[in-house]
Parts: C-alpha cells; sequence; structure tokens
C-alpha cells in the first residue's frame, strides 16, 4: 500500500492518474478530513498518518504533504518500506514569523474569497500557473483548508534536517530541474539519509508529477522495482 498525500490547496483526487498507472494499492488521503473535529500539529498528524498504516507500507508526499510525510516517518521509521518525497522542504532556520505572517494572509484569503484566493495561488511563480486536470480543495473546504495554512505553515515547523539521519527506508526524493530552490534544499537534505536518492526531474517545476505525469512515473515505477514490487498495473 502507498499511503500519497496531497499539497496545499490540493486534492486527494490529485492522485487519480497514479491509482490508474501502478498496480500496488493505492491509498489517497483527504488531509483536509483531519480538520474536521480538531488541529494537529504536522508532528501529531505524522504520527496519525504512520497509525493508519501497517507495517511495509510505503508513502509519497508532494509540497505540504511531503512535509507531513517526513513527518509521519520519523514518527515510525521502522514502520515503513520506502517513501518517495517530492518537492517538499525540510524545514526553515530563520525567517519562521515571516513565514507565519504570509500562511496567515493565505488563511484570511481563503476564508474571505476562495475564488481569489486559488487564482493568487495559482499565480505563484514556483507554482507555474494552473495545470489542465490539476484538482484543487473544493470550496466547501475552504475553512479546513484555511486551518492548514495556521497549523501546518513551515514556520510551524521545525527544522527536520537534523532528524532525517533517523529515516533508514529507502526514500526517492524528486525535484524539478525548473525548481531551483527545491533542488538546493533536496541536494543539501538527501546526502544525510542514510537510504535516500535524488533525481531531478528534466523540464520540469514544482509540481512535477502533474507537469510530466510519465517522467514521474518512470521514476516511481524504477523505484517500486528496485524494492522488487511490481509497478504496472496488468493491462
Amino acid at each position: 500500500m502507498i499511503h500519497c498525500l496531497h499539497g496545499a490547496a490540493g486534492s486527494f483526487h490529485d492522485w487519480d492518474f497514479l491509482q490508474e498507472a501502478l498496480h500496488t494499492p493505492i491509498r489517497a488521503i483527504d488531509l483536509w478530513r483531519f480538520f474536521d473535529d480538531r488541529s494537529p500539529s504536522l508532528a501529531e498528524a505524522g504520527k496519525m498518518i504512520a497509525e493508519q498504516a501497517e507495517t511495509g507500507d510505503l508513502i509519497l508526499g508532494y509540497s505540504m504533504g511531503g512535509r507531513l510525510a517526513l513527518h509521519a516517518l520519523l514518527a515510525t521509521p521502522e514502520k515503513w518500506r520506502a517513501a518517495i518525497i517530492v518537492s517538499a522542504h525540510p524545514g526553515l532556520t530563520e525567517n519562521q514569523g515571516a513565514r507565519l505572517a504570509d500562511d496567515r494572509r493565505w488563511a484570511e484569503l481563503a476564508l474571505s474569497d476562495w475564488p481569489r484566493f486559488l487564482k493568487e495561488w495559482n499565480a505563484q511563480g514556483i507554482l507555474n500557473g494552473t495545470l489542465p486536470g490539476l484538482h484543487h480543495a473544493s470550496e466547501e473546504d475552504h475553512a479546513l483548508v484555511a486551518r492548514s495554512f495556521l497549523h501546518w505553515s513551515l514556520g510551524a515547523q521545525g527544522n527536520l534536517s537534523p532528524r532525517l539521519k533517523e529515516i533508514t527506508c529507502p526514500i526517492l526524493w524528486l525535484t524539478g530541474e525548473n525548481d531551483p530552490k527545491f533542488t538546493r534544499l533536496a541536494l543539501d537534505t538527501t546526502p544525510a539519509i542514510p537510504e535516500a536518492r535524488h533525481t531531478i526531474l528534466p523540464g520540469c517545476g514544482h509540481r512535477l508529477p502533474w507537469e510530466s505525469p510519465e517522467l514521474f512515473l518512470d521514476a516511481v515505477e524504477k523505484h517500486l522495482a528496485s524494492l522488487r514490487i511490481s509497478p504496472r498495473s496488468p493491462s
């Protein structure tokens, strides 16, 4: 089983294409449901995700979901067979207050004007605009998305880099060639992880699974094959 975690303002439906392509069972987690009756921190949410997994499962996380995946891996490193981390930040070493302030503004905008929130979110240079077929959280969940910007802000996350050596399972860490910030973060981070391998996908930016699904699937399939897991759905 691969537990898949979407990004900020995203949807568990973002992983539909993976469900259709891989033979390995997929569990696409709707992260907004974590805020239905509680507001867990990143570490608490990571522990909750780990508790829902079986020993020998895999975890895949993109961006915000990648940060949650790292917390899940650290919560119970012995449980996971492998991981795939995509365009994720291990944690800030400075300017946490400024990031918290930025995320409070995103939360306020999501609450007050959802269409404008999505437009401005997708207009960020790092995200390269809206991609055809890319899912977003439902407007009905706008209050839950806003809460995620408060409780799962990068500014509220500790720097995980010193602890990542605790993760002992094989990790495929993916970044896009056109995403220099997160590629540099991965280059700085992955050498400290015992079984991590960093791959840069050509012609891709931050949203690489949806910008180039063929390249992304090829990288995932090779990772699964290295673990002796049959990647492709039977034809």
